[in-house]
């Protein structure tokens, strides 16, 4: 029978149906079986891990179809600007820092990780993951997420170590450590997102997870209908060293409020920044960890040897990106600002995000910095650090700029890939001359 002919061959209409039935039939079901795939686990694992191999590419590609619909890209790679791309310092300015700038690069066709001297301007050094590579190397037992895939990987908060490596994760999937030759050196196949910071010592870092477990409350219930967000203590040889949700510690110092006070959404938390207090002073422990959750609007001081949140605060900022502490019982608080909500002006509250300081010796925010100088308004991302002598870092997803006290541009960068064209950033970072290693300068733009 020619090609045609069994194209066109006609199909009775009763056959039609039952075919059209059965495909809604299985559909339903595999979904059905995907949704509750961790509680039939207990029952038949050979059944649970059969529906997940089935459904990782079928979830794959549904989820980076519809980040194409909806932002053009499965990752924003290039956004288009209304400024001349690149370097622009005002005034003669001079700083002898860094900038780690993590965009994406059509040079290397993915997220990569560049080190740029601000004094002079000049590239340092490259860094950029083989994410193809990386691809082949994740095991079987791993559920891929969109972000792992080459075409989404974000090289997202890049953690530059001494010996010259660097630690990235996918964007929301593994963690990644790279030599100082971009090669792949370890690999952790997680749910890892958002920051990635230096831990007490040097041989860990703090980064944000995924727990697998269950939200357990004191009733015996096990909550699993949420992203349990958490934090993670991980080694520079790969190790997971110890793991904490945060709706634990929010349940379990008794913040019911905030857990189970508002209607329910499964990404409840957010955590998008954890980072260690590393001395001890009159306001703080050395251990302490800060912790700020973008979806309940909250930053607080956890102290995990008691389990216990010395302070809490909910606002005035909005959506929060990063906390840092100053000293003296001063933290700064990036603030997006931005409403949350497909129907309502993100800007409905304040038209530029801002950076908080709060005084925990007075329990109240004692000052606030419009970022509207610098034209800031970003509604995700977002990252921040006062510098001891008031200027301020920021990076806002675009550019990464060197602000006045007042909040004035004196320096930004941006990574041109095209006329008023930039490579999209994924939380970039500061470092001062005295927090570079000699020998990380001294490797050169190889």
């Amino acid at each position: 029978m020619r090609l045609e002919n069994f194209l066109f061959k006609k199909i009775e209409l009763w056959i039609l149906i039952i075919l059209i039935l059965l495909f809604l039939i299985g559909s339903i079901t595999f979904a059905w079986l995907a949704k509750y795939s961790s509680e039939i686990e207990k029952y038949s694992p050979k059944v649970s891990t059969t529906v997940n191999k089935i459904m990782e590419p079928v979830n794959i590609f549904f989820k980076t179809s519809y980040k194409i619909l909806t932002t053009g890209s499965a990752n924003p790679s290039f956004l288009k600007v209304e400024f001349e791309p690149g370097f622009v310092i005002k005034d003669n300015y001079e700083n002898d820092g860094y900038f780690l700038i993590s965009a994406f690069d059509n040079k290397f066709k993915e997220n990569s990780i560049f080190l740029y001297s601000l004094f002079d301007q000049e590239l340092i050094k490259t860094w950029s993951p083989n994410v193809k590579q990386l691809n082949n190397l994740i095991s079987n037992n791993y559920k891929k997420t969109p972000e792992d895939l080459p075409m989404n990987f974000r090289s997202q908060h890049p953690l530059l170590l001494s010996d010259g490596g660097i630690i990235v994760n996918s964007g929301d999937g593994i963690l990644v450590k790279l030599n100082k030759e971009s090669e792949i050196e370890w690999f952790i196949e997680r749910k890892f997102h958002h920051s990635i910071e230096n831990g007490l010592d040097s041989r860990t870092v703090l980064t944000n997870i995924v727990i697998d477990e269950p939200l357990r409350l004191k009733t015996g219930h096990k909550f699993s209908k949420i992203r349990n967000d958490g934090y993670a203590i991980v080694s520079l040889d790969g190790k997971i060293l110890e793991e904490r949700s945060i709706a634990q510690i929010l349940y379990d110092n008794e913040y019911y409020g905030l857990l189970f006070g508002q209607k329910w959404e499964y990404d409840k938390i957010h955590l998008n920044d954890a980072e260690f207090i590393t001395k001890t002073d009159p306001f703080v422990k050395r251990g302490d960890i800060m912790i700020s959750a973008r979806n309940i609007s909250t930053v607080f001081l956890y102290r995990p040897s008691l389990n216990k949140i010395i302070w809490l605060r909910s606002g005035p900022f909005l959506n929060q990106h990063d906390i840092d502490y100053l000293g003296n019982g001063i933290f700064s608080i990036f603030g997006n600002d931005n409403v949350r909500g497909a129907k309502i002006n993100s800007r409905i509250v304040q038209e530029y995000s801002g950076i908080y300081f709060y005084d925990m010796s007075k329990d109240k925010i004692t000052k606030k910095i419009l970022l509207n100088k610098s034209k800031t308004s970003i509604n995700t991302q977002g990252r921040s650090r006062v510098l001891n002598d008031g200027q301020i870092f920021i990076d806002d997803g675009v550019q990464a700029m060197i602000l006045s006290k007042s909040g004035d541009v004196l320096l930004s960068y941006s990574h041109k890939q095209g006329d008023e064209i930039v490579g999209a950033m994924h939380w970039s970072r500061y470092y001062k001359k005295n927090e570079l290693p000699d020998q990380i300068l001294d490797f050169g733009n190889k």
